[in-house]
C-alpha cells in the first residue's frame, strides 16, 4: 500500500518536515541483528543501557582536545545531545537493547521508506558533529577521534575501516560515510556487502 506521509523526524533534526511515499517491509533477523550491533556500539559506557550518560563519554573526549574553540566545543556537544534526544529518546530517557531493537523494528515496519529517510537525516547530522573543520569530508584524524570518543579503541581495526571506505587524499566524503552506515542500518539483504558489519565482526 502506498500513500503520502508527512514525516516529522524529531524537530531537533533541523526542524525539517520530509514528505515521503510510504512502503512498509518486515524486518528480518539479519537486520535486527545489525540493530543489536548498533546498540552495542552506542552503549559507550558498556552498562547495557542507552541513556544520556553515554554522550557524556563522547563529550569528555572532545573536551580534552586543545585545538577546539569554546564555540566549536559547544556546537559539537549541543548537536550530539540533540541527536540522541531526537533519535533515541522520543518517549523515554533510557532503553535496553531489546527496547532499542523493538523501537527500530516498529519504525521500519510501519513505514520503511520513512525509516530510511529518518536514518539518513540522523547520519547527516552525525557527520556534521564529527566533521570538526566543516569541510564535508572526514579525515583519518577526525574518523579515529570519533571512534576514540565512543570508547572504540582498537586503532588498527578502526584504521582498516577508514581505508575500506576508499579515502582520496586522506579524506572520505561525508556522503560516502552516510551511504556506508545507511546500508548497515537499513539493508535487510545479507548477500550485499556491508563493510560496517565486517568491521564490527573483526573487532572495531
Amino acid at each position: 500500500m502506498y500513500w503520502t506521509l508527512t514525516l516529522f523526524f524529531a524537530s531537533s533534526l533541523n526542524a525539517c518536515v520530509v514528505a515521503v511515499e510510504q512502503e512498509s517491509s518486515k524486518a528480518n533477523d539479519y537486520l535486527t541483528e545489525k540493530w543489536g550491533k548498533w546498540f552495542d556500539c552506542d552503549d559507550f559506557n558498556h552498562d547495557g543501557i542507552l541513556s544520556m550518560e553515554d554522550p557524556k563519554i563522547f563529550e569528555e573526549r572532545y573536551r580534552a582536545l586543545e585545538n577546539l574553540s569554546d564555540k566549536q566545543l559547544k556546537t559539537i556537544i549541543d548537536k550530539m545531545n540533540r541527536l540522541w534526544n531526537a533519535f533515541f529518546f522520543t518517549n523515554k530517557t533510557e532503553m535496553s537493547k531489546d527496547d532499542f531493537i523493538n523501537m527500530m523494528k516498529q519504525r521500519f515496519e510501519s513505514n520503511t521508506t520513512a525509516f530510511n529517510e529518518m536514518v539518513r537525516a540522523f547520519l547527516s547530522e552525525w557527520c556534521e558533529v564529527i566533521d570538526i573543520n566543516g569541510d564535508t569530508f572526514l579525515s583519518e584524524e577526525e574518523f579515529l577521534l570519533n571512534f576514540a570518543a565512543e570508547k572504540h579503541t582498537n586503532i588498527p581495526q578502526n584504521k582498516q575501516l577508514f581505508y575500506m571506505m576508499k579515502p582520496l587524499n586522506g579524506r572520505v566524503p561525508n556522503v560516502d560515510i552516510i551511504t556506508y552506515y545507511l546500508r548497515f542500518a537499513t539493508e535487510p539483504d545479507m548477500a550485499k556487502q556491508d563493510i560496517i558489519v565486517d568491521a564490527i565482526n573483526s573487532g572495531v
